[in-house]
């Protein structure tokens, strides 16, 4: 169902989204308060947005293995 491009391109946003949410672990201890301040509200959104990519993944690593989702 899912292409080889398909499985390629959500691994590589879900890598991507982990990436992310690691940067913005270490910028929560910045030396400027604002600019920590304003990183935890982006891990908030970049750890929805990694757990949906999560899923996805999910999704289509278990159909593309022939389990059921």
């Amino acid at each position: 169902m899912y292409t080889e491009k398909d499985k390629n391109l959500i691994n590589k946003a879900a890598d991507c989204a982990d990436l992310l949410s690691a940067d913005l672990q270490a910028m929560v201890s910045a030396d400027d308060l604002l600019l920590g301040e304003i990183t935890l509200a982006l891990m908030n959104d970049a750890r929805i947005l990694n757990n949906k990519l999560e899923r996805i993944r999910y999704l289509v690593t278990s159909t593309a293995e022939g389990n059921p989702a």
